[in-house]
């Protein structure tokens, strides 16, 4: 039985979810928001009838409650069939014991903090899910760094007993490399979250490093953001569509997202075509360009910060080619993940994948994917074409699978 995280991508990498019993480390850099990852995969545990106990030793369960609700995760009805649990390890640090039950009287004793798990463990309906928020906490209260890796031992050892699965939180201060190379080596899974520097622009993602359960580990870097409401989105903020002038971009753009708007005149785009789309765990935005030469001076300000691109050309219209080639030049985007999108594919004079390849001279690893119109028969003048379903996204999953 595997645990959802609540994100696709992350579910995807890992084979389904957690393996339920196994343990995972949310190791964070700095200033990289974490905590969403762990009360998201809570909270989609506790959707499906799973059991959770969430231990917090940085701020007051009650500020924590707030912060799931605030992404609309709210847990209240779930307390109340005790199905969701909270730890109480920070009152204690500043004199409070609102609730006996619930807290650690001393939240530097490791021996109590595990006697206190120990009896939820102890009641739970079932095989609980413990979330532990954080393990860097508890070095910042004065908790020895070489103590902390035998006490996830015996927790990780406690939990096995009764088939429950952990998540900790751990952030990547100036600590030891040996403390935290110890740290990572008590669990199963590690997952990493980290900020990345692309064009200048510092962006968050995150990435797999190990899964005991899963011989052979997909590597991949993973950008995120974090939406109030909503959580933890894998999010691509910039996919840059360029193409000659009439080979289909803004029926591209159309066609793959959930809303799009388009600078226009009498059907020709003069400025932008913009759209969001939502595909396989994916949020993205994308931005279409012009094709006339006369707008080529904003072709540069267009492309900046693009994550990738998708390089619309005409299969029936083969005098477009260079100008396609000459429009990632303008943009500076050459480099960056691409697919070439070959539109009107299965109409008259359509040129082959290996005609277009051949006089487009472009290497092997480049990706050409045909698309066609999903109707002839609903195309109007001056109006945005609708391309096949399949179609978008089959270049849309191609190019995906480069970025990340």
């Amino acid at each position: 039985m595997n645990i959802s995280t609540g994100i696709e991508m992350l579910d995807h990498i890992l084979h389904g979810g957690i393996n339920q019993g196994s343990n995972v480390l949310l190791i964070s850099t700095p200033g990289v928001e974490d905590l969403q990852f762990a009360q998201q995969c809570l909270f989609t545990h506790l959707s499906v009838g799973g059991c959770g106990i969430y231990l917090v030793n940085n701020k007051k369960p009650a500020i924590a409650r707030q912060m799931l609700k605030t992404f609309d995760w709210d847990v209240t009805e779930f307390e109340k069939s005790r199905r969701c649990s909270f730890i109480d390890c920070y009152s204690g640090l500043i004199g409070l014991y609102p609730d006996i039950v619930n807290s650690v009287q001393q939240p530097t004793d490791l021996d109590e903090i595990i006697k206190v798990i120990t009896e939820f463990f102890r009641k739970a309906a079932s095989p609980p899910l413990l979330i532990i928020d954080s393990l860097s906490s508890l070095i910042d209260i004065g908790v020895p760094e070489d103590a902390i890796t035998g006490f996830m031992q015996r927790i990780i050892s406690l939990a096995k007993g009764h088939n429950a699965t952990i998540v900790a939180l751990f952030t990547h201060w100036p600590y030891s490399d040996s403390a935290v190379q110890s740290i990572e080596g008590c669990f199963d899974c590690i997952v990493r979250l980290k900020a990345i520097e692309q064009k200048v622009i510092l962006r968050s993602y995150f990435s797999v490093e190990k899964a005991g359960w899963i011989p052979e580990l997909e590597k991949k870097d993973i950008p995120y953001k974090v939406l109030s409401p909503g959580g933890v989105r894998v999010f691509i903020p910039k996919i840059l569509v360029t193409g000659p002038f009439n080979a289909g971009k803004t029926s591209f753009v159309h066609s793959a997202s959930i809303r799009a708007v388009s600078v226009d005149r009498l059907g020709t785009t003069v400025a932008l075509d913009h759209g969001h789309v939502i595909h396989k765990g994916f949020a993205i935005d994308l931005f279409g360009t012009p094709g006339q030469e006369r707008f080529d001076p904003i072709l540069r300000m267009l492309g900046g910060e693009a994550l990738g691109v998708i390089v619309v050309v005409d299969s029936t219209n083969p005098s477009g080619f260079a100008r396609a080639k000459d429009m990632l030049k303008a943009t500076r985007t050459e480099g960056l993940p691409s697919v070439i999108m070959a539109n009107k594919a299965d109409m008259k004079g359509a040129l082959t994948l290996e005609e277009i390849r051949k006089r487009m001279h472009l290497p092997d690893e480049v990706q050409i994917v045909p698309v066609v119109a999903a109707d002839l028969k609903d195309i109007k003048e001056n109006q945005p074409c609708r391309l096949k379903k399949e179609d978008v996204d089959k270049v849309l999953t191609t190019l995906f699978e480069r970025v990340v």
